[in-house]
């Protein structure tokens, strides 16, 4: 029998452990839950997992358990190359909510992720499961943590933490479990964005855009907010395929797509409309704001050189914009349709250039 002292201290540390898991749990529960998508009752194309707001869930949860110098997330698309990438902002004012920010400029990214060398931090589970070595049980304490994210054996992200206090093998148990819900969320996020993404232009598909379209213009109609699409033309695309092939029309696309994916705000929706057609919506922004960033599109697009099979080319793109000023609840068509006008005058009046809708010029077209 233990005298009466011992059985007091196997009680504390008994109820320890078990405030220990509960803490752990809790956590667990509470990152899992802050992960979800949307709410289930929205249509599957609005269900975004938006990363930016997984990473921010996931960088507060992991500060609850240590305090983190940097946080620097590498996303991984199929091809096992870098295409977003995440990190703290240096310097935050004293004070200021941090939260991971992307960066649309980083060096890294489009380089190819070294998987052989990756495995290095990463421990076979079973034949098709990874996990980061650093974390299992008996592992040194460090200030560093090196965490290839798998889905089974599809690896999703690459995150890399750094403290300045040491994690030690309790801390390093609570950030594992913090890494399943995690990487899920990211999977499906990879997932919903292959399922909604123009695979050619990177950019969204018609179908997302017009699924988009409708929420916004519920929205706009709601809080009385301003709505504008402006829709893009390249010009003469039919004679760039004819006289160089169509693997020139896809490198003018491909690009254009990565200019106007750098040059719109996250809260934008740029899309593939067709061939090459493309349109953007600009929630709450009337339209001579949005002309601001179409025609930084336009000259980034006329400034470009192009090589195809040795042969150079240049591209242009002509924009037509309107927004839903003066229009009704009924209306919600002719926001297209005016700027598609736009656009056929852009184009009349010699392409490579920006226009706006107006009831003006509108009237002054059918009466000519």
């Amino acid at each position: 029998m233990l005298p009466i002292w011992a059985e007091v201290l196997l009680a504390a540390f008994a109820v320890t452990a078990s405030v220990r898991a509960y803490r752990l749990a809790r956590r667990e529960r509470f990152l899992a839950a802050r992960l979800q998508a949307r709410e289930r009752e929205s249509h599957f194309l609005g269900e975004s997992p938006e990363p930016e707001r997984i990473l921010e869930h996931a960088f507060a949860a992991a500060s609850e358990i240590l305090p983190l110098a940097s946080f620097d997330l590498y996303r991984v698309d199929r091809s096992e190359r870098i295409y977003e990438i995440w990190s703290l902002p240096p310097g935050a004012a004293e004070g200021a909510t941090r939260r991971p920010t992307l960066y649309r400029n980083h060096p890294f990214l489009g380089s190819r992720i070294d998987t052989n060398a990756l495995l290095q931090f990463a421990a076979t589970e079973t034949e098709r499961s990874f996990a980061p070595s650093e974390l299992l049980p008996g592992t040194a304490p460090t200030q560093r943590l090196h965490l290839p994210l798998y889905s089974g054996d599809t690896l999703v992200a690459y995150l890399s933490l750094v403290s300045p206090e040491e994690i030690d093998e309790r801390r390093k148990g609570e950030i594992r479990a913090l890494l399943a819900p995690l990487t899920a969320s990211l999977h499906a996020s990879r997932n919903w964005e292959i399922a909604v993404t123009d695979e050619l232009s990177g950019l969204f598909a018609r179908r997302y855009l017009e699924t988009r379209f409708s929420e916004e213009w519920a929205r706009g109609l709601r809080y009385g907010t301003s709505l504008s699409v402006a829709l893009f033309d390249l010009d003469h695309f039919k004679r760039v395929n004819d006289t160089l092939g169509h693997a020139a029309g896809d490198i003018a696309i491909r690009r254009f797509g990565e200019i106007l994916r750098a040059a719109v705000r996250a809260s934008d929706v740029a899309a593939r409309y067709g061939g090459e057609e493309f349109a953007v919506l600009f929630p709450e922004t009337p339209a001579r704001a949005a002309r601001g960033v179409a025609e930084r599109v336009r000259r980034s697009l006329e400034n470009e050189d192009f090589v195809s099979g040795r042969r150079a080319f240049h591209a242009t793109v002509s924009c037509g914009i309107a927004d839903a000023s003066g229009l009704g609840p009924d209306d919600r068509d002719q926001l297209f349709f005016r700027a598609d006008q736009a656009l056929y005058r852009a184009k009349d009046e010699g392409r490579n250039r920006v226009r706006l809708w107006t009831e003006k010029k509108a009237a002054a077209g059918r009466n000519s």
